[in-house]
């Protein structure tokens, strides 16, 4: 992580180029990880319960548009 910063640039919007360009390289995230013991199987469990989410509102709206007399 590298940001220029000069003499006459002001405290905050320094402070906001440093915090952009950390978020930009996930470094809060790998702190959180760090800091809190995550066992591998939880990230895991985070995508499979995602992909579940996606794929039963996929099925409720196609459940929907059946109902409705839309696509077969």
């Amino acid at each position: 992580m590298a940001v220029i910063v000069h003499d006459d640039m002001p405290i905050d919007q320094a402070l906001r180029m440093s915090w952009r360009e950390s978020t930009r390289e996930g470094i809060p995230e790998e702190k959180k990880e760090l800091r809190y013991r995550i066992k591998p199987t939880t990230k895991v469990h985070a995508a499979r319960r995602a992909a579940k989410k996606t794929k039963t509102r996929r099925a409720r709206a196609n459940r929907r548009a059946l109902n409705k007399g839309g696509r077969k």
